[in-house]
């Protein structure tokens, strides 16, 4: 990999999968900034910034205050967002819908936005990668809203990465499916009383009978993050231990 020297805005920085991008952006030596609603102790960070990404004031000055800085962005990772509550569908409510969509969605929009601009005002042929999920193409009725603002992601990311070809902008998605962090233990919890075997019924589902690690979700978006596989673009690599392969025995 050539990440070293690299400016890298990782997103959502404080989560399990953002954490472990940030370990790995270092061990090749990037300069990796981090922005999220709140710092994660023991962190060694270039800079933190405190981030809500519904805000699209907060989104711009982020960026802004980074290229102000460095020069430039030269990768853009993604990885803030939320499960969301889980009722049932016939009874979440459509604010429970749109609090999901305005972060996962929205914010996504808005920081890839903001991002493509600065790499579009500064000349750098950079990338952008995007955190969708498997469950994008997904039923689960109980994770509508989740699962929907994963799949607007796509479409997100699709759309981007016609318009920043041009300038030489890749733009990718990872699609991880189920992981060991905090999200995929609130996921066990909400699906049934015992949130042991809940995630042990959903890992016998996968091909590869276990979840993902962070650092292997991390592996895969630091390639789509390289200089030299930026002709890569409009993809969105799953990360799922073969989940799409449909529910194992």
């Amino acid at each position: 990999m050539s990440l070293k020297d690299q400016v890298v805005l990782v997103t959502g920085s404080s989560g399990g999968i953002g954490d472990a991008v940030i370990d790995a952006l270092k061990v090749e030596g990037a300069l990796v900034i981090g922005a999220d609603r709140a710092a994660k102790e023991g962190q060694d960070l270039a800079a933190f910034f405190p981030l809500d990404v519904t805000s699209e004031e907060q989104c711009a000055s982020v960026v802004r205050d980074i290229t102000s800085k460095y020069g430039r962005i030269d990768a853009l990772i993604h990885a803030a967002g939320i499960l969301g509550a889980t009722p049932d569908i016939m009874e979440t409510t459509t604010e429970e819908y749109e609090t999901v969509m305005r972060i996962n969605a929205s914010g996504t929009f808005s920081m890839v936005r903001e991002t493509a601009q600065s790499m579009m005002a500064s000349g750098t042929a950079g990338a952008i990668i995007i955190l969708s999920s498997v469950a994008a193409k997904e039923a689960r009725s109980n994770y509508l809203p989740y699962n929907s603002s994963k799949l607007a992601v796509l479409h997100i990311m699709w759309s981007f990465a016609e318009i920043l070809g041009p300038h030489g902008i890749s733009v990718n998605a990872i699609a991880p499916g189920p992981v060991n962090t905090p999200m995929w233990a609130q996921f066990a919890k909400d699906s049934g009383p015992d949130a042991v075997a809940n995630r042990a019924k959903r890992a016998a589902q996968l091909p590869m009978r276990r979840f993902a690690e962070p650092d292997e979700v991390a592996r895969a978006i630091l390639f789509l993050a390289d200089p030299d596989n930026r002709y890569i673009t409009g993809v969105s690599l799953d990360v799922a231990g073969g989940a799409h392969l449909g529910i194992g025995s």
